[in-house]
């Protein structure tokens, strides 16, 4: 082997360590991937993406499991449309919170169950090697036996939610699934059974998950027995020896069969088959999901927990009419690390458009993200940040925001955006939330006006809540002037704003302080432009 061979045999068997270890070693779970595989219900990806839908699951995520983080980024994309799921969890949230020998009981509960998690997918998602099969495999049954005796360990809850979580992970104790777990398993004819399944006298072979079985270490016993008996005594020396010579080749095929041919054989026909039997059991996966539901729960209590501010659970309602009402509401995902974010009172009852002004910058879009950021935590039976909230349950929750011109639309910006407005407007009911950053950009002032007074008043008619942030103050004045919803604006100390949200219509819109403040004020263009005057650059303005 000349020194290009040893090169590119080192280089392969790198590659193959690095293919080994990838599969040995499981990513921790994704928001960003699991975005792309789930369908949208009440919000829409585009409404997802703007309302950072990822910042609000790594904020509230403190689950320590991963089938848990799954569960809690699937209920913040789809907020739960049971009135009676968001009680039951809220029910379970305070016992959880008052009962501090349940909390230590889940706690660990979990922990164990992380342990082990991930050699358990391992093995479900068959990334084992063939070769080394057994330690994954034994992995996996110890993680699902530990999983059904820590349920049993769990004191009684008094919640009918935490109850039924439960009881079905207990209730996994009496399935075929948890006696192949528990061992022995067997291969027969009709698959692998555990022994209550095939009975005492039904023909099967016996699945032992190691290298070391009848196979492997009988053709061994001959020349080791004659060995050893030569050794002490036991037997004559000479047919000892020729004893040893004659069988020494069962050490061989045994090394053989139990290094090399045994883990490929019990990885076909009995690690696959166990693993598509738990893929293929109810119960086994409605108890991994119980589990995932109970670590959500938890999650929602780290969470209070880890935050500098107020949380409270709020009344959910499912009344005919959106509405949301809330002291000293704060944004769940901005506020974790900012102990003197400021809150903001909301009072979305009655309103049915709510007309937002002030500058760039002045927290706008922060007040409505902060909204639907609640109302999404609200829906999934999860705290808010707030002294006190009520909201009823949304079918529909929209967000709409500028957008760049898309290649493919021949109507430009404006085409663009009002096309995501008639799709919203379209689909919202008295039930739903919708929230537009400006309408009917990209065309003349009356044009404009014009459109988005008609737009509005189609909102208004619905009765949904609809919050408009926009900078024109004339469209807010219309609908003062007809005493339709009601007028916000960004409330300023000096020329400082306050991130706080008063009554009233902003006229001023800060531009040329916000031009300043970057440098480009019309003073700094003169300079700029007077500069390259006097390098004989330009001519003289």
């Amino acid at each position: 082997m000349d020194q290009s061979d040893s090169e590119k045999l080192i280089v392969e068997l790198n590659y193959r360590n690095k293919i080994i270890d990838e599969r040995n070693r499981q990513e921790p779970f994704s928001s960003e991937k699991m975005f792309d595989l789930l369908p949208a219900t009440v919000l829409d990806k585009r409404t997802l993406r703007m309302v950072e839908i990822h910042d609000l699951f790594r904020a509230v995520n403190h689950c320590r499991t991963m089938v848990g983080a799954a569960r809690l980024f699937h209920s913040l994309m789809n907020p739960s449309q049971s009135i009676e799921l968001i009680h039951a969890k809220q029910d379970a949230y305070c016992e959880l919170e008052s009962n501090t020998r349940l909390q230590e009981a889940v706690h660990d509960f979990l922990d164990t169950f992380a342990q082990g998690e991930r050699v358990l997918f391992k093995f479900l998602n068959a990334h084992m090697v063939p070769l080394w099969p057994y330690g994954d495999f034994r992995g996996a049954m110890r993680t699902i036996r530990n999983m059904v005796q820590g349920a049993h360990n769990l004191p009684q809850p008094d919640t009918v939610y935490l109850d039924s979580l439960f009881k079905t992970i207990r209730g996994l104790a009496a399935s075929p699934v948890n006696a192949l777990a528990e061992g022995p398993i067997f291969r027969t004819l009709g698959g692998v059974m555990s022994r209550k399944e095939k009975g005492w006298f039904a023909p099967g072979l016996r699945f032992r998950p190691g290298r070391l079985s009848g196979g492997s270490v009988g053709p061994a016993l001959p020349p080791v027995i004659a060995g050893i008996g030569g050794l002490f005594g036991f037997i004559n020396p000479a047919v000892a020896e020729s004893i040893v010579i004659l069988t020494c080749g069962g050490i061989v095929v045994g090394f053989l069969y139990g290094g090399l041919a045994k883990p490929y054989i019990d990885y076909e026909s009995a690690i696959l088959p166990v693993r598509q039997r738990l893929y293929d059991s109810n119960r086994f996966a409605s108890a991994v999901e119980a589990v995932a539901a109970i670590d959500e729960l938890f999650s929602f209590l780290e969470y209070c927990r880890a935050i500098p501010h107020t949380t409270v659970l709020p009344e959910v309602t499912n009344e005919p009419r959106h509405y949301f009402v809330a002291q000293d509401l704060k944004n769940p995902v901005q506020c974790v690390d900012d102990p003197e974010f400021v809150g903001n009172d909301v009072t979305l009852r009655d309103t049915r458009v709510t007309f937002i002004t002030g500058p760039n910058s002045g927290g706008k879009t922060t007040y409505c993200k902060t909204i639907v950021q609640n109302q999404i935590l609200g829906q999934i039976g999860a705290p808010v940040v707030a002294r006190s909230a009520q909201l009823n349950m949304a079918d529909r929750i929209a967000y709409q925001a500028p957008a760049f011109d898309s290649l493919n639309d021949p109507e430009g910006r404006f085409g663009t955006e009002l096309k995501v407005t008639k799709e919203i407007f379209y689909s919202v009911t008295p039930r739903s939330l919708a929230i537009l950053d400006e309408i009917a950009e990209g065309t003349t002032t009356h044009e404009k006006m014009q459109l988005s007074v008609e737009i509005m008043n189609g909102f208004y008619a619905i009765g949904n809540n609809t919050l408009l942030v926009t900078h024109s103050y004339e469209l807010v004045e219309n609908f003062q002037k007809q005493d339709k919803g009601q007028y916000l604006q960004v409330e300023f100390a000096g020329e400082a704003p306050t991130h706080r949200m008063v009554p009233g219509i902003s006229r001023d819109s800060h531009a040329l302080r916000v031009a300043k403040k970057i440098g480009f004020a019309p003073e700094d263009i003169q300079r700029h432009v007077a500069e390259l005057a006097h390098q004989g650059l330009i001519d003289e303005p």
